[in-house]
């Protein structure tokens, strides 16, 4: 009988151990899951704000290409062209 109840209570003590390491690993894929939150909102933001202030980090021959596509898409054109 007493073998019984040391073999029961090692098994709880297992799975009370279990139970600690599962709850460490949920709170750090919580972690994870914040800071995958965090970067995505912030690469949003970059985007937004490239969008709006119109930011450019390219070089100067890409920013005189995409100047002159801009150019290009929004020209009308006029009388017989």
């Amino acid at each position: 009988m007493f073998s019984l109840i040391k073999k029961l209570v090692s098994q709880a003590r297992s799975f009370a151990a279990f139970s600690d390491r599962l709850d460490k690993i949920e709170s750090q894929l919580e972690r994870y899951d914040r800071l995958a939150d965090e970067n995505e909102a912030l690469w949003n933001y970059l985007d937004e704000q490239k969008e709006a202030d119109g930011l450019w980090t390219g070089s100067a021959d890409e920013f005189q290409q995409e100047i002159s596509d801009m150019m290009v898409r929004n020209m009308k054109p006029q009388g017989d062209a």
